[in-house]
Formats: structure tokens, sequence, C-alpha cells
């Protein structure tokens, strides 16, 4: 069971998860959506790298162990496999529940793993 200061960080850092998810998809400077905001350049600098921290240790406490496949069923395969060009799409779009989050091209994988994150628990 969560403490509530465990709870009160998690909140802390998916209102900055959010802030920096605006940031990103603004379209703005980050100096320049810093200054609108009334943060400091290093307070987002610094949120960002807690925030990315904290995803980074969330994920590695939660990553599956790899299961090897065995080489005869990898025999077994009769056709030889094609690779399939991956389409180029303009923009991440996430909806789950009534909400729609609509993202750019360029999301930080950081920044989308925290996004599904939260979105896992709505």
């Amino acid at each position: 069971m969560a403490t509530i200061k465990e709870v009160k960080r998690e909140l802390r850092y998916r209102k900055w998860a959010e802030e920096i998810a605006e940031c990103q998809s603004s379209g703005m400077k980050i100096k320049e959506w810093c200054r609108m905001k009334g943060i400091s350049c290093n307070t987002y600098y610094r949120r960002l790298r807690v925030v990315r921290t904290a995803l980074i240790e969330q994920t590695t406490n939660t990553i599956q162990p790899i299961v090897p496949l065995s080489s005869s069923a990898a025999l077994q395969r009769s056709e030889p496999e094609t690779i399939q060009p991956i389409p180029v799409c303009e923009k991440v779009m996430i909806r789950k529940n009534g909400i729609e989050i609509e993202l750019p091209q360029e999301v930080s994988e950081t920044m989308l793993l925290t996004l599904l994150r939260g979105l896992r628990e709505c």
C-alpha cells in the first residue's frame, strides 16, 4: 500500500509530466513556454530529469525477462520473412475512455510512456 508521501510524489510527477507534454506539443521554444508559465528553464529541466528518472526506475522494475525461442521453432518457419514499411504519421493519437490526446510525431519516448502510464490508471 502506498504511503501518503508516495501518492503526493506520484501526483506531483504526473502534473510535471503533463506540463512537459504541454510544452513539447505547444510548438514554442522551451524558454518562451517557461516565461509564459512563470517558471525558470532550470526548474523545467530539473522536473524533466526527475520525471524521466522516475519513469526509468518504474520501467526497470516492471520489465519482463526475455524468453529465448528454441532454434527448432525458428526453423519451422516455412515462408521467408518480409519486411513491411512502417507508415509515416504526422501525429500520434491516443484515445481511451473519452479522453483524446494528440501529440506531435517527435514526442519523446519518455513522455509517451508517462502519458500511457497515467491513462492506464483512468
